[in-house]
């Protein structure tokens, strides 16, 4: 995917207003593992979208008198619903106050006229020659991609696909470095040229989307609430309270995800998020996990099969560092060895060796 959120941009007033839409269909592959039996717009891709569009709005309003429109702030982010399969999200994005190289806006998502996501956004502009002398070479290369994709969105041209055969895992963290039963989880995330969400959101200045940021962290928050309630739960990512970036997170850097939990009740787990590049902190990220529990007639069953999850889980090599408070080994919860006891009984059966 060459992680562009819109399809195309439906309305536009310059300094005042956007509207967009993009509708989910099977060509978005992140829907394997967002999730394999309820597949869904991950929470991050919305707010994506409401970003993308806000950037949109802001280039068209200064006729992209700067190379970079750039997220630097998120408040308030809350997902009331989801985006299913065959759904069009309509994004909209109005300018409330521009001051300096920073524009406030409000965004929200709908599908069929019901708020589905909202949030509050700064998206700072810079001349990557400003900011970033390093990359000023790639600064006019830049320019003319994003008039490229103004025009293809404004039209709603459809994009060529890349990498064909080719499917990118929604798994935004590479493994595992430190894991404290109830109290935190530590994790890496090694940034790639190799990865489309770099290499093809903004050419020629190579940086990991924020929104990808937020959802590394949610998926480190995520297993550490999830392990302490014995993955008995159906976990949703549901508000984000306050999102900061203080750099960008380019291809070539490591980030150390850092999630604690703060607080975990019936409704969900309170995850306080931070991202390091060396010393030097990257991110901070304010995160609430919802439980599903009953509230959605439309959800059934697990959103993840227990043996898959064991399996990812066994990747991030949880088990080999994961320790409980008292420091002893992690354990396996039961209804993951459960899971997996059932799908190697499936496997027996169906396909016996002979």
């Amino acid at each position: 995917m060459r992680f562009r959120l819109l399809d195309r941009i439906t309305q536009l007033e310059p300094g005042k207003r956007i509207e967009a839409v993009k509708q989910l269909t099977q060509a978005d592959g992140y829907l394997e593992d967002h999730f394999p039996r309820f597949p869904i717009m991950p929470g991050v891709l919305m707010l994506e979208a409401m970003y993308q569009a806000a950037a949109w709005l802001v280039r068209k309003t200064e006729n992209f008198a700067h190379s970079v429109v750039m997220l630097q702030d998120a408040r308030n982010i809350k997902f009331s619903g989801f985006v299913k399969l065959g759904q069009t999200l309509v994004v909209t994005a109005e300018i409330k106050k521009q001051e300096g190289g920073e524009t406030s806006l409000v965004t929200q998502g709908t599908v069929d006229g019901r708020v589905v996501a909202s949030a509050r956004l700064t998206v700072a502009v810079f001349q990557l020659a400003d900011r970033f002398p390093e990359w000023v070479a790639g600064q006019d290369y830049l320019m003319r991609k994003m008039r490229q994709q103004f025009g293809r969105v404004m039209s709603g041209e459809p994009e060529a696909a890349v990498n064909v055969g080719l499917s990118m895992r929604w798994l935004w963290i590479d493994r595992f470095v430190e894991f404290v039963r109830g109290e935190r989880a530590v994790a890496i995330k090694n940034v790639s040229l190799t990865e489309e969400p770099v290499s093809e959101y903004l050419p020629g200045f190579p940086v990991l989307p924020s929104s990808l940021v937020m959802e590394g962290l949610a998926w480190a928050g995520g297993i550490l609430a999830n392990d302490q309630r014995r993955f008995q739960e159906r976990t949703v990512l549901a508000k984000i309270k306050k999102a900061v970036f203080h750099r960008p997170a380019f291809a070539g850097d490591q980030l150390r995800y850092t999630a604690v939990l703060e607080g975990l009740e019936p409704e969900g787990a309170f995850i306080r998020g931070t991202s390091h590049i060396g010393d030097e902190l990257q991110a901070e990220v304010d995160i609430f996990l919802a439980h599903l529990g009953d509230r959605f007639e439309d959800v059934e069953g697990d959103l993840i099969d227990p043996a898959d999850m064991l399996a990812t889980l066994r990747l991030w090599r949880l088990y080999d560092v994961g320790r409980t408070a008292s420091g002893e080994p992690l354990d396996v919860a039961e209804r993951l060895l459960e899971g997996e006891r059932q799908a190697q009984a499936v496997v027996e059966r169906d396909q016996p060796i002979t």
